[in-house]
Formats: structure tokens, C-alpha cells, sequence
């Protein structure tokens, strides 16, 4: 097989890329003084060219370390979110701990501000409750528990 004029890099990128495997690459000038590349040995005298095989395309050693490193950093990752959910499931359990027995002193407030009931103050004094008062606590106990009791 003679290929005259093909350039090197075509040469060897194009048509000898099936062949680099397994066969031999002959070089050798043409009466012209062209360089001239073969798989079969010409009469003339000529050059075995030595052809390395490109690295497979994702296969070599620093793709690997690259994706090694890839992954360690996914996992490490991976591990410092499941860290923030599990410290924010706590954080969540802790806060429903505290807020349960408030909840349920506002469900008992709200409870006596439906019915008829007595204001007493820091004295001791009782006094009947005003509509309007009654109604402006029930808004404000109403309030901080769709804040702060959510089924609980």
C-alpha cells in the first residue's frame, strides 16, 4: 500500500489508526526526494517507524486519579450533607421538645378564651373580660400557635 503526498499526521491519524496495533510502518524517500510511508517494506532502502498507540481516551493513569479524586470529593460531600441533616433533624427535635408543652399551654388558653372566664391580674384582682380583649387575645394565641405548633 503506497500513499504519495498524504501528509504525516493524516497519514498516521486517518488511514493507519486500525493498523498501528498489529502491523509495521516502512519509510522511505521516493525518487522525487518525498517521503513516502507503507505497510509493506518497499525494495528501496528504508526505515521502520516506530508508532505508539494513543492512550485510550479515559483510560489512562491521570484520568483515573482524576476520577479517584472525583469521587472522594463526591463522598466527602455526601457525608458533610448527611452531617447538616442530621444535625438539623436534631435541632428540630429539640425545638419540638420545647415548644410541645408550650403548644399545649396555648390550646388550654385558647380553650378558656372561648368560654366565659375572669381576667386576674398580678394582684390577685379579678375582673370580668371585655369582648373586645377576649377577642384580641383569642387573634394573638390564635397567631403564635399556627407560628410555632405544627401538630404538636
Amino acid at each position: 500500500m503506497l500513499l504519495r503526498g498524504f501528509p504525516l499526521i493524516l497519514l498516521l491519524g486517518v488511514v493507519l489508526t486500525p493498523l498501528i496495533a498489529s502491523a509495521e510502518i516502512y519509510r522511505w524517500k521516493d525518487e522525487h526526494g518525498n517521503w513516502q510511508f507503507g505497510d509493506r517494506a518497499p525494495d528501496t532502502q528504508h526505515d521502520t517507524v516506530d508508532v505508539q498507540a494513543p492512550a485510550k481516551l479515559g483510560q489512562d493513569e491521570n484520568v483515573q486519579q482524576i476520577h479517584q479524586r472525583l469521587q472522594r470529593l463526591r463522598e466527602s460531600e455526601q457525608a458533610r450533607q448527611e452531617q447538616q441533616q442530621e444535625q438539623a433533624r436534631r435541632e428540630e427535635e429539640a425545638r419540638r421538645k420545647h415548644l410541645a408543652p408550650l403548644c399545649q399551654q396555648a390550646r388550654e388558653r385558647m380553650r378558656i378564651l372561648n368560654r366565659p372566664f375572669v381576667y386576674v391580674d398580678e394582684q390577685g384582682n379579678q375582673r370580668d373580660s371585655l369582648p373586645e380583649e377576649a377577642e384580641a387575645d383569642k387573634v394573638k394565641t390564635q397567631q403564635w400557635i399556627d407560628e410555632h405548633c405544627d401538630n404538636y
